[in-house]
């Protein structure tokens, strides 16, 4: 599958395929509309910039970071043998499962992402969309294996993502707060108004630096999406699917309709969770809210480089904690972080068994 018109072409024959297609852009508005604004939230909320600036800033961050991430995800896969978009790709085996199953597993996999974000979005809590897109993309290879179709996951993806998982909760917090201290006792003696003033016009920085490393991490996630889609219509024309997967890594009609969709969903706004996440668990001045944008950047891009699909609200999360308990352990709301942190917990099997209801809904429905 050369061309955008070769995957139309499939699709033709396949509609699920289509379906697929729309779905997996729709989620990608979503994410952009839930997950973004996990970048931008501590700017906001220390009043280093306005809402609206900032919503169009992580916009733009969200564009660019997911073109980049599209171009260079090829380069990156061939230095530490695998990116986050072929990890994403490489969760399920399909086993024997026919063109259509595939395709329709995935569409429910990823509607199970817009039914758990609008949960969380609803009670203002940011979702974790990893969490969601491995839970529902898991939960619907699951199904198939229920029905006999022989898909299994895949091992080496697998353990990237328990890495990825604990690392998000563990890598957050420590660069959160160590970061934190660095900035406490280099400004100790410093003019308090020229560090205020600094840290405010640094706090733009680093938000528009944190919503580019959200739309690397993000838009790969979503490109491996796709990339399983248009393999698989692929391979029903008689091409190689496990040679596809690696070919369409990089191809600019897989990323572009990504970048489109997410940019897109980042100007809605979501402006309740821009809330929470910046005042919710821990009230920060201007100096931690810059600590925890580098902290949580940092966390990304170690995350990107070794193909760890982790979770961008969660590493932010996790810095803001770090970032408060490094001046107080007092000011840190962790009842607020607890309960967080456990809906990151809690997207992944509730998304898991929405994918997997969907699948069994739609197979009983078709037979």
């Amino acid at each position: 599958m050369e061309t955008i018109l070769d995957f139309f072409r499939a699709c033709n024959s396949h509609p699920w395929g289509y379906i697929a297609f729309i779905a997996n852009l729709g989620v990608v508005f979503v994410n952009g509309w839930t997950d973004g604004p996990n970048a931008i939230a501590t700017a906001v909320t220390t009043r280093a910039i306005r809402p609206k600036a900032a919503v169009i800033m992580c916009a733009i961050g969200n564009l660019l970071g997911v073109i980049v991430i599209g171009i260079f995800a090829s380069f990156i896969s061939k230095l530490v043998g695998g990116d986050v978009s072929q990890t994403i790709a490489d969760l399920i085996s399909w086993g024997n499962a026919s063109t259509d199953q595939i395709l329709c597993a995935i569409t429910c996999g990823l509607l199970a992402i817009v039914v758990v974000s609008l949960v969380c979005t609803y009670f203002k809590f940011p979702s974790s969309q990893s969490n969601c897109l491995i839970g529902g993309i898991s939960g619907a290879g699951l199904a198939l294996i229920a029905i006999g179709c022989g898909s299994q996951l895949g091992i080496t993806p697998w353990i990237k993502v328990i890495i990825g998982f604990v690392g998000s909760l563990v890598l957050g917090f420590i660069l959160g707060y160590l970061i934190t201290l660095l900035i406490q006792v280099i400004c100790r003696k410093m003019n308090k108004g020229r560090t205020t003033r600094f840290f405010t016009r640094g706090q733009i920085v680093t938000s528009a630096l944190m919503s580019f490393m959200h739309g690397i991490q993000d838009g790969a996630k979503f490109i491996g999406v796709f990339i399983i889609i248009a393999a698989t219509l692929g391979a029903s024309t008689g091409g190689n699917y496990t040679e596809l997967l690696i070919s369409l890594d990089g191809v600019w009609w897989i990323y572009v309709p990504v970048t489109i969709m997410m940019f897109v969903g980042t100007l809605m706004g979501g402006y309740g969770i821009i809330k929470t996440m910046g005042r919710g668990m821990a009230v920060l001045k201007k100096y931690q809210g810059f600590a925890t944008d580098i902290a949580a950047s940092l966390g990304l891009l170690a995350a990107t480089i070794f193909g760890l699909p982790v979770s961008t609200g969660t590493v932010k999360s996790t810095a803001i904690l770090g970032g408060g308990a490094a001046r107080s352990f007092r000011r840190v709301k962790w009842k607020v972080a607890g309960k967080m942190i456990m809906w990151g917990f809690i997207s992944f099997p509730f998304s898991a068994l929405v994918g997997f209801l969907l699948v069994m809904i739609f197979v009983w429905t078709c037979h």
